[in-house]
């Protein structure tokens, strides 16, 4: 009889930390049309039953799907319904993979993130899109390391339509705002989940310093003076703020190049923040689990630098510090072994995201969510 990691049952005290002897034990077959016969178990700690298909990425799916095929053509710029098309499957089906995929891409990222080196400084910028429609923009708080371009942390915040607009739109932007609920300081709620997840995985040590580099957006400066991670300096802890004018020319020797590099791969690479094209995100909930998966991708997957040796075949990960063993075990399973949420060491930007708790503008109902996905 094969060897199960776990019980799936979140609530099982086998659920944390399984013995080594058997704690389950064998409960008959279900056949399905897609994957034939398969076995279940029972548990001997909780008595729930399940099967070996439960610790499945493809777990309660009625269609198979090539995942790798699908996350790599998400994240060369192929758009939802052009890759529904070159597979043969609908929409909805591609959105519920990607879904899934997010929620692998999540956890194995909680699990390695940890593991970088954490002497480098971290640049801090806003990706700005736009949600449901231009009346709605997007912004996306990044941090990135800077020598490396490892994405770390990401939160997002919708926001009112900012600049000049005629008068059509501005009485169209009145009407719409007014059947709207924005979060209120949503942009500086951005900055300080960037500046928790820094406070637990990167604070300052001795002889070796935070230095944070952001653009001069006042509210950074006001929520980092606030914040505990600043105030809780002393002289052998220390953060540093350095503050750079958004117009320099976003070359190499910019200090926030990082930034504007991982801005410019996303509008490159991802069909839903071209400039000008009609491919964006209609459910802000959706667009975080493709925005996700291509975190990943840009992490693990992608090479540092396109035109280095072919020697050179190291990622983003693997720059910042995370052995090349690691990354491999992780990013194999991300296509196989379905990720629980109570076994992923999320951060709370992160768990909104697999939890589909970013509202979608004008949109009243909450994002569907299957009860799989919480256990």
């Amino acid at each position: 009889m094969q060897q199960l990691p776990f019980c799936p049952n979140p609530l099982c005290v086998y659920h944390k930390d399984a013995p080594n002897d058997r704690w389950f034990r064998f409960h008959g077959y279900y056949s399905t049309r897609i994957f034939g016969r398969i076995p279940r178990f029972m548990c001997t700690g909780c008595r729930k039953s399940f099967s070996s298909q439960t610790f499945s990425i493809e777990y309660y799916v009625k269609k198979r799907v090539p995942m790798r095929d699908l996350f790599l053509r998400h994240s060369e710029a192929q758009s939802c319904r052009a890759i529904s098309r070159a597979l043969h499957i609908s929409p909805g089906t591609v959105q519920n993979r990607l879904d899934r995929l997010a929620r692998q891409s999540l956890a194995i990222h909680a699990k390695l993130r940890s593991r970088a080196i954490a002497k480098e400084d971290i640049c801090v910028d806003g990706f700005v899109s736009f949600d449901h429609s231009q009346y709605f923009p997007s912004e996306i708080t990044l941090s990135t390391t800077s020598r490396s371009q490892f994405v770390l942390e990401l939160s997002h915040a919708s926001r009112k339509r900012s600049g000049i607009m005629r008068p059509a739109q501005i009485e169209k932007a009145v009407s719409l705002y007014a059947a709207t609920n924005f979060e209120r300081g949503a942009v500086s709620r951005t900055f300080r989940d960037i500046l928790d997840t820094l406070a637990a995985l990167r604070p300052p040590e001795i002889n070796s310093p935070l230095v944070l580099i952001t653009d001069e957006k006042p509210e950074y400066q006001r929520i980092l003076f606030r914040h505990p991670l600043f105030l809780r300096q002393d002289p052998d802890h220390r953060i540093a703020h350095v503050r750079i004018w958004s117009k320099l020319p976003r070359t190499f020797s910019n200090p926030l190049f990082a930034s504007n590099y991982i801005d410019r791969q996303l509008r490159k690479d991802q069909a839903n923040h071209h400039r000008e094209t009609v491919c964006f995100n209609r459910n802000v909930a959706n667009g975080l689990s493709r925005f996700t998966c291509y975190l990943a991708y840009h992490n693990y997957f992608k090479r540092f630098r396109i035109n280095a040796g072919i020697a050179d075949q190291r990622t983003h990960g693997e720059v910042a510090g995370i052995s090349r063993n690691a990354i491999q075990n992780e990013t194999k399973a991300l296509f196989i072994n379905r990720a629980f949420l109570s076994k992923a060491e999320l951060s709370p930007p992160m768990e909104r995201i697999w939890r589909k708790q970013s509202p979608t503008p004008m949109k009243s109902k909450a994002d569907y969510l299957p009860a799989f996905a919480l256990a």
